[in-house]
């Protein structure tokens, strides 16, 4: 085993294996630099909103919403887009909203469950094949020269197929998790952005309603 080339004692299998672990990777990297680029800080976004909102600066306010990546910023710049519109119109434009981020965030996901889930069956494949070979070299009179590296490439194809099932797993797990993160911040600055226009039209209509009785008094 120490002096052979590990991909000639594991077999065949070991490059559908290989490959599964690269496109894995991939996909790990791809979607943790994604997250990366798009998670912000919700609570410090969201407070230089609504302190641009407070300085009538609604356009700045939307700018910024424009120039910052993320769900975040897409969920409020929809809201300020709706400012004065009714409650339930504002709602379902954060809802909307949501409903096209959320699918985004979960993107390829489910291709690191299938690296998962294939890696240990191709791992199993490869040890059955090699067991299958060492059965029909039992008629050699080499066994013992024969056997050794049989084995060990069954052993080398379940180990190598359980390790890549492991680390993707964990992997879309990890993913998982920052995606679970960025939905409540989502959910979070929704809250609080609805609830600050909506406070802010009632505010808007008890003056404009004040105003009129003092007119209509005097």
């Amino acid at each position: 085993m120490k002096y052979l080339n590990v991909f000639d004692v594991a077999g065949p299998v070991v490059w559908p294996l290989l490959g599964m672990a690269v496109f894995g990777l991939t996909i790990f990297f791809e979607r943790a630099t994604f997250f990366q680029k798009v998670q912000i800080n919700a609570s410090d976004f969201l407070d230089g909103i609504i302190n641009l909102l407070k300085k009538n600066r609604s356009l700045e306010a939307l700018t910024l919403c424009e120039e910052t990546r993320g769900p975040v910023a897409a969920i409020v710049r929809s809201a300020l887009l709706h400012r004065n519109s009714s409650k339930l119109e504002i709602q379902d434009a954060i809802q909307s909203v949501a409903m096209l981020e959320i699918p985004i965030l979960s993107k390829r996901q489910r291709l690191l469950g299938t690296v998962a889930g294939l890696s240990p069956m191709l791992g199993l494949l490869g040890s059955v094949l090699s067991c299958l070979d060492s059965l029909q070299k039992l008629r050699s009179p080499l066994i013992a020269a024969n056997l050794n590296p049989d084995f060990s490439s069954a052993l080398l194809t379940t180990a190598l197929g359980l390790s890549i099932a492991v680390l993707a797993y964990c992997g879309k797990e990890f993913l998982r998790s920052r995606v679970d993160s960025i939905i409540r911040d989502m959910e979070w600055t929704a809250h609080g952005i609805y609830r600050y226009l909506t406070l802010e039209v009632q505010g808007n209509k008890s003056i404009s309603s004040s105003t009129f009785l003092e007119a209509d008094s005097s």
